[in-house]
């Protein structure tokens, strides 16, 4: 089965899931709740990106954000290595947290945007957690008819003439879910006008997730996972992890990302990612490993 695309640009509105592994539960307590979003806050506020909406759900969560002038993964790898690691340290955990991708779906700004709001927001309460969104802890609600943390609650209310009328829509049909459609493996909401301009759009596009063709951060991982029993996310902190020395040789080599970048992604510092990358023997096989797999895989 082809893979989904994610195509992204700078104003893309996406819609991410992610679940846990086979199901898995994510967050066990408040605390994990809570780190999750401290982390997505510092994120929110250090790197260009809007985020109008969470809904963290036990074994999954929900974002709905914007990106600007930095691509969706990097926010994302950072995001999820920095919980997945801080989680297996707190249980003493090994293996695999979170299931191999996240889902992404575009939003069509002008047609679907406060429907997906919406929908997030009324996951409690249609998963019969809660009977009203303002019930439940860990979703942006409380933030829209409360005090601000997280969200560009601003720009959602530009939709609304007061904050009763946010309420209202918010409350209403609450078992509708918008249906996600799916052309050239892009998934999305939205008409045939919307589709019709990604579409365009990622022809043009050099950026690298919206590639068709071109490795990206999702099929190292996936490599990493299947070649070697786990992630990016599952490597450990020191030096003598060979699947986080390989990780570092890819994403070097193939990606060609700065040692910052690997840094940030690893939660190291470039003088380690490039210290790790230096001593990393075999690069050459390694390398003729990951392109072999990689051939076989998406370019049959």
């Amino acid at each position: 089965m082809a893979r989904s695309i994610r195509v992204d640009f700078p104003g893309a509105v996406h819609h991410i899931i992610a679940k846990g592994n086979n199901g898995r539960t994510i967050f066990l307590k408040d605390a994990d709740n809570m780190r999750f979003l401290e982390t997505l806050y510092e994120l929110s506020q250090k790197y260009p990106f809007d985020i109008y909406a969470y809904c963290l759900m036990g074994n999954h969560f929900h974002l709905l954000i914007e990106t600007k002038d930095e691509p969706l993964y990097l926010f994302m790898q950072r995001l999820l290595t920095n919980y997945v690691q801080w989680f297996n340290r707190k249980y003493n955990i090994k293996g695999h947290l979170l299931g191999d991708r996240y889902k992404g779906i575009l939003v069509d700004k002008d047609n679907y945007f406060l429907t997906v709001l919406r929908y997030i927001h009324l996951n409690p309460v249609n998963a019969n957690i809660v009977s009203k969104p303002e019930e439940y802890k860990w979703s942006s609600y409380n933030e829209y008819i409360g005090e601000k943390w997280i969200v560009n609650k601003e720009k959602v209310f530009e939709y609304f003439n007061s904050l009763d009328e946010f309420i209202e829509f918010s409350t209403t049909e609450i078992y509708y879910e918008p249906e996600i459609k799916k052309a050239k493996n892009i998934l999305y909401y939205g008409n045939e006008e919307f589709i019709n301009k990604i579409l365009s759009i990622s022809k043009m596009d050099e950026r690298k997730e919206i590639r068709k063709g071109k490795i990206t951060l999702d099929d190292i991982n996936s490599f990493l996972k299947e070649k070697y029993g786990k992630g990016i996310l599952e490597t450990e902190k020191n030096r003598k992890d060979f699947v986080k020395n390989i990780a570092v040789l890819l994403m070097r080599d193939r990606l060609h990302f700065k040692w910052k970048e690997i840094g940030e992604i690893l939660n190291m510092t470039p003088q380690g990612a490039k210290k790790i990358y230096d001593e990393t023997g075999g690069k050459k096989e390694n390398l003729e490993v990951f392109d072999n797999w990689y051939n076989s895989r998406f370019n049959e």
